[in-house]
Order: C-alpha cells, then structure tokens, then sequence
C-alpha cells in the first residue's frame, strides 16, 4: 500500500512532468514553425496595388449601380488619412465595364478599406537547382527591394539572365546572348562594353552623374538589334490571369426610367439591316435572318484602352492618365446555332493586321487575313474541317483570340485555325513607332460578330484585353537616400525607363570576374502597368547591392535576392459584416485562388 506522501510525491511527479512536456512540445512547435518559415513556406501581406487584379493591396470593392459589373478601386494611405481629415470628401468611380462615372466613395467607406491580399509563398523552389521550379520567365515572385533590403517587393518575372530585353507596344521582347554572339558578335561585344560603362560610371559618381551620351549609344545599339529580338508570348498558365475586362454582355447597363441608355457600351449593329437580324439588347444575342450577306454587329461606346478602374482618380500623375491603345484580345461565348445552313463570322484587328475566323454549320471552318494590298483583299491562312457538321440545338464554346501576335479560334476549348510564325509576325520598326507615338495612322482595335442564312443565340459574350506593359520613363526627380535619408536626386530623371521601347537592357547570366562570382540577372514588371515602380523605373541602390558594385545594374533583380515564388491568396479581404462591427474577420472563401 502506498504512503500518502509517496502518493502526493508521484502526483507532483506528474504534474511537473506534464507541464514539461508542454514546454518541450512548445518549444519544439516554435522551432520547426521558424524552420519552416525560414525554408519552407511564408506568409506575405500584399501592401500596394502594383500587381492588380492579379493580387489586391488595400482597396475597397464595389458594384456598379449602372450594370451591377463588381470591380476593385485602390486605396492609398495618403487618402485614408485625406478622409479622416475631411469628411465630406469622396472619390470619383469609373465603371471597368460600362465606362460610367455615376458612383462615389464616401470618405467613411474610404477609412475603412480592405487590407491587401495574404499570400503564401514557397521559399525553396529557386534554391534547389530544378529548372521546373524556376525561377521561369512569367513568375510571381517575391524578392529583395533593390533599394530597400528591409521591403520585399512582388512582381513577375518577365526577363531572365542570359538575353536582351525590350519592351514594344506593350509586348516583350527578346534576343539570347548565344544568338547574338552566334549572328552578330560585334553587336553583343558592343552591348556588353556599353552596359558596363554605363555601370562603371554611375558607380564612380556615387550615383551623382551619368552622361546621357549614354542614350545616343543606347539608341544606336537598338537599331542594330532589333531584327535579332522575338516576342515572347505569355504561358497558358500566366496569360489567365493577364486578361483584364473590356465589356462583359452578363452586365448589361440597365436603361434609365425613360428607356434611355445610361451607358454607350455595347454591341451595335453596324447597319439597318444587321439592326433587323441582330437583337443586342437582352443579354442573350440572337441574330435571325435568311440573307446570304453577312451582316454584323460591333463592339462600340469606348475604346479598347489600358485603362484600370483600380488606379482611377486625382492620385493618378499625368503619366498615369494616358490611356494605350490595346489590340491583344480575347472574345468569348456559347453559341447555340438553332436553324440555317450559313455560317458565323468573328473579326478583330491589332492595328493595320487584321484577321477573320468563319465557322460553317458544314463543319468547315477558316481564317482569313484582311489587307487591301492583297488581292482580293484577303488571304486564306488557315482551314480546317470539323470531325462532323454543327448540330442545331448543340451549345459550343467559343473563344476567339489575338495575343503576342498570334491569332487562334478554339471550339470547345480545342484550337481549329491559327496563325504561323511566317503568315503573322511584328513590323518592328512599325511597333516601335507606334510605342513612341511617332505613328500617325494607327488603326483603332475593332471587334465584330457577323451571320449569314442562321438563327442562332449567343450567352455569355464577354470581351477581355491582354495586359499591356507600358514603356514609362524616369518620373522621380529625387527620394530620400537609402541610408541616410537625405534628399537623393535621380540623375536618369527623364530618361526612358531601363528596358522600354528604344532603351533595351542586357540581363547578364551567373558570370565570374577576377575570381568573384556575380548573380544571374532577372527583369521584373508589374501587372499593374500604368502604376507599378518596377524594373523599369528603379534607381536607387540600397546597401545589401552594395557588395555588387559597379556589377549591379540598376532595373535588375540579381538572384540572390530572389525570395521565392507566391503561389496561393490564403486570405483575401474579408466579409465585413455588421456583427463584426464592420472589420473583416470573416474570410471570403470564394476569393481565395491559385497565383497564376
């Protein structure tokens, strides 16, 4: 039998044995939540809107009163602040998609935005040497501010170590080193020699001078070079999240209590007697009409711009107000053929290239370019016919595109008729031009849908453009330093942003010099191209490049200040309800999503 104090003795025991296993097993739990945060995987919230609409900063999200289209506008601290302030202050909305300025915020909705979106990244995938893991061109990563190593900055990767790169009319381009070496030694011989000059020097001025000669050399260079540059087209994965709202047919502006349209945006037939066939005004478009002409209907009521209702407002610089014309597309909808034996037609241009796909209800199906110097004033490029004719009563999925210089039509997710490399191919010089304005006969971006001897319905028609990467230049005159905080002033202030149109840049790959290895160079842009400070505008150099030298070129990140690739919104802004007292505690599940 045991002794009362044996028992009590054993019961301490225990008792401190368990409160000892609880410290270890904390201790332990804290341990490998550092390890993994430190190899694995890290939380990140994103803090700017530099890479909407792919991932959020802090914003607030409304619906159009006009056509119920839900769209997010930006939020900065210098306007929550403005808010507190003033409250009778508002802001100014334009609908993404019906272009209509009828909505506000208040200055009480604007002190309460939605923080930005929480992301996971993973911090090993561009450590452990897989090619597949990256880093790969069209990436989300994080990575070391240039000029701030305690800021982690996220964008994607565009540029990679190893090639020259230049922004065209929204587009990037690229030339390899090998190839140049290969075709042209000389020209990479001269681009290196510059490039490190450039370097040399602003290093050896402390970032007090650079000679712009520099921009003569840089343009004579790119004459030289841009025969050798291809474009380089987005992947699959990538290009998902780079298509941004024109007009979406589900969000019909509603008509005022008169009847009248509030809006202009819509699709318009382009004649009385496509006004007779086509029926626009549901959002089902029907179209009915035994005439052997086609007769068509037209996107119309703005232009297809790269405008972001996320930036729009008084915070926006001059810069920041241009709007870019944009010809990469894509339309897309159900088409339910119902009676006739015609055919349907989609047509749409990038500039002077224009193209048209014509599905018949036989199953063949072509694509045709449309140039007046040609004769007849078309070329068939493509035809293709169906494993079996169109069934009337079937739905089929329609996607039309024209993307990085590329024209497709796919049924049914499958592609049926495309351009080639050698029937559609850049005009260089020509999008060149038109990235300075220096075009004069730039042909605005024009979409149709066109029937003949058909009955047939489309749902779901919804018109998207491509992102459109703008050649900014260098708008910052001065910041504080670095390190000291003292006033820096830009000495590149007014010159061409590093890679745009004119001013390539050259991404050195890993190299050695004198016995001293330098890291890989990558080129970073965000989605949010008419207000994103990225590659193309750094110029500042903060003290973790300093080790680099004159071996660090600004616009570039090296790959040792790669972090790692995001790949998952775990927490978007919350559900802010009133029992929550407004604060959004409440996730919202259905806004959590892949990182393309």
């Amino acid at each position: 039998m045991a002794h009362p104090q044996d028992s009590a003795a054993h019961t301490e025991s225990r008792h401190f044995g368990s409160v000892k296993d609880t410290l270890e097993s904390i201790v332990v739990a804290f341990i490998l939540a550092f390890v993994f945060r430190a190899f694995l995987l890290e939380a990140f919230v994103i803090p700017t809107g530099s890479m909407a609409t792919t991932l959020y900063g802090q914003q607030i999200t409304h619906t159009c009163t006009t056509c119920g289209f839900e769209y997010a506008r930006g939020i900065t601290p210098e306007e929550v602040i403005t808010a507190h302030r003033s409250p009778a202050w508002s802001i100014t909305l334009r609908c993404p998609n019906c272009d209509t300025m009828d909505d506000q915020f208040a200055a009480e909705q604007i002190r309460q935005p939605d923080s930005g979106d929480r992301i996971l990244i993973w911090k090993w995938a561009y450590d452990i040497g897989y090619e597949a893991t990256g880093p790969q061109r069209w990436d989300v990563a994080v990575f070391k501010n240039p000029s701030n190593a305690t800021d982690n900055y996220i964008k994607r990767l565009v540029g990679v170590p190893g090639e020259v790169l230049q922004i065209i009319d929204g587009d990037i381009y690229a030339a390899k080193l090998e190839t140049l070496q290969q075709d042209d030694p000389d020209l990479a011989a001269d681009f290196i020699r510059i490039t490190d000059e450039l370097n040399t020097q602003r290093e050896e001025s402390n970032g007090r001078y650079v000679s712009r000669d520099f921009l003569e050399a840089y343009a004579d260079l790119n004459q030289r070079i841009l025969p050798h540059l291809r474009i380089r087209p987005k992947t699959e994965r990538a290009q998902e999240a780079l298509w941004f709202n024109v007009y979406d047919h589900n969000f019909l502006p509603t008509p005022t209590t008169t009847g009248q349209a509030r809006s202009p945006v819509g699709w318009d037939p382009v004649d009385e007697a496509a006004a007779e066939a086509w029926k626009t005004r549901s959002r089902e478009v029907t179209f009915a009409s035994t005439d052997e002409r086609h007769l068509a209907i037209r996107f119309a009521g703005k232009p297809i711009t790269d405008y972001m209702a996320y930036n729009f407002g008084p915070r926006q610089d001059q810069s920041e107000r241009a709007e870019y014309a944009v010809g990469d597309i894509r339309l897309r909808f159900v088409w339910m053929p119902e009676a006739g034996d015609g055919s349907l037609q989609i047509a749409s241009n990038r500039d002077l290239d224009a193209f048209v796909a014509e599905i018949h209800m036989d199953g063949t199906v072509t694509l045709e370019r449309i140039d007046a110097r040609l004769p007849g004033g078309r070329r068939t490029l493509d035809e293709r016919r169906l494993p079996r004719p169109l069934r009337a009563g079937k739905t089929y999925d329609i996607k039309w595109l024209n993307v990085d210089h590329r024209a497709r039509l796919l049924i049914d997710g499958q592609e049926v008729v495309s351009t080639n490399d050698e029937n559609y191919h850049p005009d260089l010089p020509r999008r060149l031009a038109v990235s300075r304005g220096q075009a004069d006969d730039v042909r605005p971006t024009e979409v149709r849908i066109a029937a003949r001897r058909l009955q047939c319905t489309l749902r779901h028609l919804r018109l998207d453009r491509d992102v459109y990467y703008r050649s900014s230049i260098q708008t910052e005159q001065n910041a504080p330093h670095p390190v000291t905080g003292e006033p820096q002033s830009n000495p590149f202030y007014g010159w061409p942003g590093w890679g745009t149109a004119g001013m390539p840049i050259f991404l050195r790959p890993e190299r050695e010099v004198d016995g001293r290895i330098y890291p890989g160079e990558y080129f970073a842009l965000g989605d949010n191209s008419p207000n994103s400070k990225d590659s193309r505008r750094w110029w500042q150099i903060g003290p973790q490049l300093h080790y680099l030298g004159a071996g660090y070129q600004l616009g570039t990140v090296p790959h040792d200040q790669l972090v790692g690739k995001s790949f998952f919104v775990y927490w978007p802004a919350g559900y802010r309800p009133t029992t929550t007292g407004n604060i959004g505690l409440i996730p919202n599940v259905g806004k959590m999503r892949w990182i393309r």
